[in-house]
């Protein structure tokens, strides 16, 4: 039975002396009734000037006067009889030691959670970027592609499972085949609409994109697929390395080489003749890499925030009660997000089939 004003929660505990692992042991604990007891945002990031402080206004003469204390003092009066303490009143903790939230990065260390404080330290120290729309261009800066390695997301069962679903099932689905016609269909017709040339041989994206992840992406991205913060968890149900990293994050898949085989043609189905080019495009490899948005913003007419745990300098805590909260409030797997930000590409072969059309508005 639980204590009254006792709530539970669940701390994690190393499983043995040798071991990395972690257990979460359930425990309860009584909330603070201290308004000290806060997170403070007093440290300076790296780099960042607080702007100076407002200059002192001196008080007009009159309102000094009106503070004076008269000269008759009047008696205090009487002080009310303090109230009687319970028991559950002594076991009130005293205030903690300050926890600024600069200091989150060293409480990720000490949870093992070392790519989270990488990315949360570069976070804290890099400069402002307001997202815009989800395909707007990132600066080149904004861009962090060594950090997250696609090995270390492989280590979590649920985002492997994912990855699977997606390379076997995923890239051959109506809408990834039609995606893909889509990216070919604008590679051909700048080919046949801008030099007259019907394109026939091999292309690489990425040299095509100039070695730029956040072109690939844009031109010949053609499939994903999501991975919920809920999916990387433990077998303990407790977040893990890359749930405090990434939260929720996308695998994507785009194209890496394909073969194009052009002919060109007349259709003569309208009142004139058009010159066309009819495409036959083999896809042979493709890259497969994670993307994600580093940034901490609430839905927009959201009533509460993103429940990440309770945190202090040595660590965190779950509280089942607000992981239900967040739940409810916010949606499994429903939060927004946009793809931007931790790119990993890798190749994976793959053979897709598909024939595209390029009409050219010349009439003859």
């Amino acid at each position: 039975m639980t204590t009254p004003n006792r709530i539970p929660y669940f701390k994690p505990e190393k499983a043995g002396f040798f071991s990395n692992d972690r257990k979460w042991k359930k425990d309860v604990c009584k909330p603070l009734n201290n308004p000290q007891a806060r997170i403070l945002m007093d440290k300076a990031p790296s780099g960042w000037t607080p702007p100076p402080p407002p200059p002192k206004v001196e008080e007009p003469k009159a309102v000094k006067e009106a503070g004076k204390a008269p000269d008759t003092q009047l008696p205090d009066p009487p002080k009310p009889a303090a109230p009687a303490k319970s028991k559950d009143d002594d076991d009130d903790c005293r205030t903690p030691p300050p926890f600024d939230m600069l200091d989150l990065p060293d409480a990720m260390e000490k949870m093992g959670f070392y790519v989270a404080a990488k990315l949360s330290r570069r976070w804290f120290n890099g400069r402002k970027n307001v997202i815009g729309n989800a395909s707007d261009r990132y600066p080149d800066d904004m861009v962090d592609s060594k950090t997250v390695s696609l090995a270390f997301t492989l280590r979590y069962g649920g985002a492997e499972a994912k990855l699977r679903t997606l390379i076997n099932k995923g890239i051959y689905t109506d809408n990834a085949i039609k995606a893909l016609k889509l990216d070919i269909h604008r590679f051909v017709s700048k080919q046949f609409m801008g030099q007259n040339i019907a394109f026939s041989g091999e292309i690489d994206p990425w040299r095509l994109s100039n070695g730029d992840i956040q072109k690939l992406h844009k031109d010949y991205q053609f499939q994903l697929i999501k991975v919920t913060d809920l999916e990387t968890l433990d077998e303990n149900a407790g977040p893990t390395d890359i749930t405090a990293s990434l939260g929720n994050f996308f695998y994507m898949a785009a194209i890496a080489n394909a073969k194009i085989h052009s002919e060109k043609y007349y259709d003569y189905a309208g009142v004139a003749p058009r010159f066309c080019c009819r495409s036959r495009v083999e896809v042979t490899q493709i890259y497969v890499y994670a993307r994600d948005s580093y940034s901490f913003a609430d839905k927009p007419g959201g009533t509460s925030s993103q429940y990440l745990g309770h945190w202090n300098r040595y660590g965190m805590i779950l509280v089942p009660a607000a992981v239900v909260a967040d739940t409810i409030n916010n949606g499994i797997g429903k939060r927004a997000a946009t793809f931007n930000g931790v790119i990993i590409p890798t190749r994976r072969p793959c053979r897709l089939f598909m024939t595209t059309d390029s009409k050219s508005p010349l009439i003859l």
